[in-house]
């Protein structure tokens, strides 16, 4: 008994830090922000899956499955930005501010040039892209407009995860809160007016609901530079006309390997979306509507591995790596209790979910049905992965990572998917089984590193003894 009272026990000076300015970040006090911003952010494509769905079927889940592509393009830029926010993170607890503002500022650039590039290119092939996912017909047809559009225009999506990566690393959640609830609040308003057009616009149908989405986040990225502009994070403009190397080369180290597991997870749903493509149109549909509830399961255990990862990451930088540790196992244990409430909550309530969406199609409620209740226990391996992964990110621990989910996402989620959904024959309820071993298989294999404690041997400050 004594054993399971200590699991469950709450530790609550691990809750907290003082960083080295003096500022006391909190668990919660980052967290809830987050939640909100993540929330509100993910929140755009439900929104747009919803609003379509009341105008064909088909469009709504034409733009689900580009949106999902446009998911993998901004987990690209988070290359970059991920590395940055380790660096950033671990700088900042040392008290080296200056070094900090330098590894922000060349990231923005960075990301900025990259994204304008590759989202001219993915419009460019836009049509190409969505026959490779094995879309055609109208599908095809209203898929291909839709990311076509939105491609083309990434750069302000790109940017706006940018700075959120940085100002969460000095603590500054509230301006991400903000931005999201003004991108998502003019996103939802526009793309209402669009569909049920209560006055004439010059925007039309899918084509519309993109375009109005950029107008919406271009809007968002103006505040965005405004709030950031007006906090203390010293960016330094006058580095980049002498970049320094040794930094640079840094952000490559760390941001490479700490976003290719991100880079890699995303392409391998790419991939499995194509196995259910191959299933049929009621897989695919179903999926879109299950992906747009499922994802309120596990915004909090999300929210708390982000908080995790700037805690920690200070932590790591003024060299107390055993709080570290114990705050990085408490986070797990309140990260897996949520999710595993939360994603029940929303499996005994499903058939009342999915009839939000407007659904003619006792099938898919049907089908839906069952993959939310698989999802209990994708949520679980999930919560796990969302704390560890970012905690090892944080403390400089990022090759170990990267093998993992590498390994992980391609043998568990696209192997058994192609296995069990369509071997087998179980078509989406094997193809969510397969996440399941996914998710639980990463997460195992990061809190068995986490126990191990190499990663304190990763730290990126040396100035100081750990």
């Amino acid at each position: 008994m004594g054993k399971i009272k200590d699991f469950f026990k709450i530790d609550k000076s691990l809750m907290s830090i003082e960083s080295a300015d003096g500022t006391k970040l909190s668990l919660i006090s980052l967290s809830i922000p987050i939640l909100f911003e993540t929330t509100l952010r993910n929140l755009m494509n439900t929104v747009n899956t919803y609003i379509l769905s009341y105008y064909t079927e088909t469009a709504a889940a034409a733009v689900a499955t580009a949106s999902q592509l446009q998911r993998l393009l901004m987990i690209f830029y988070t290359v970059i930005s991920s590395g940055v926010t380790v660096i950033v993170a671990q700088n900042l607890g040392a008290g080296n501010r200056k070094r900090a503002g330098e590894a922000a500022t060349i990231s923005v650039v960075f990301c900025f040039l990259i994204s304008l590039l590759i989202g001219i290119v993915g419009s460019i092939y836009s049509r190409e892209i969505m026959i490779w996912m094995n879309l055609e017909g109208e599908l095809l047809d209203e898929a291909t407009k839709y990311f076509s559009i939105v491609s083309a225009f990434n750069f302000t999506q790109t940017m706006i995860t940018v700075f959120a990566a940085i100002t969460r690393s000095y603590g500054k959640t509230k301006i991400n809160f903000i931005v999201a609830l003004l991108m998502n609040a003019l996103n939802a308003v526009l793309n209402w007016i669009v569909v049920f057009r209560p006055f004439e616009t010059p925007f039309f149908g899918i084509e519309g609901v993109a375009q109005t989405r950029i107008i919406a986040e271009g809007i968002a990225l103006l505040v965005n530079i405004i709030l950031v502009m007006r906090e203390r994070i010293e960016f330094a403009w006058k580095s980049l006309l002498k970049p320094k190397f040794d930094l640079v080369w840094e952000i490559i180290k760390y941001g490479v390997p700490s976003g290719i597991g991100s880079v890699s997870y995303s392409i391998s749903q790419t991939f499995s979306t194509r196995i259910m493509a191959a299933t049929g149109a009621i897989a695919l549909t179903t999926k879109s509507y299950v992906t747009s509830i499922v994802f309120f399961s596990y915004l909090i255990s999300v929210s708390m591995g982000q908080a995790s990862s700037v805690l920690i990451g200070q932590l790591v930088g003024k060299g107390e790596v055993d709080k570290a540790y114990r705050m990085g196992k408490q986070n797990v244990k309140l990260a897996v209790f949520c999710n595993i409430v939360f994603s029940t909550i929303l499996w005994l309530f499903s058939d009342y979910l999915l009839g939000t969406f407007n659904i003619e199609s006792p099938e898919i409620i049907e089908l839906g049905r069952k993959v939310m209740f698989i999802d209990i226990f994708v949520e679980i391996g999930r919560a796990m992965n969302n704390v560890e992964e970012n905690s090892l990110r944080a403390s400089g621990d990022v090759i170990f990572q990267a093998i993992v989910a590498i390994a992980s996402c391609w043998i568990m989620s696209v192997g058994f998917c192609q296995i069990l959904g369509i071997w087998a024959g179980m078509g989406l309820v094997g193809c969510w089984m397969a996440f399941a071993l996914d998710e639980c298989s990463r997460g195992i294999s990061y809190m068995i590193r986490w126990n191990s404690k190499k990663w304190q041997t990763k730290r990126i400050i040396k100035d100081k003894a750990a």
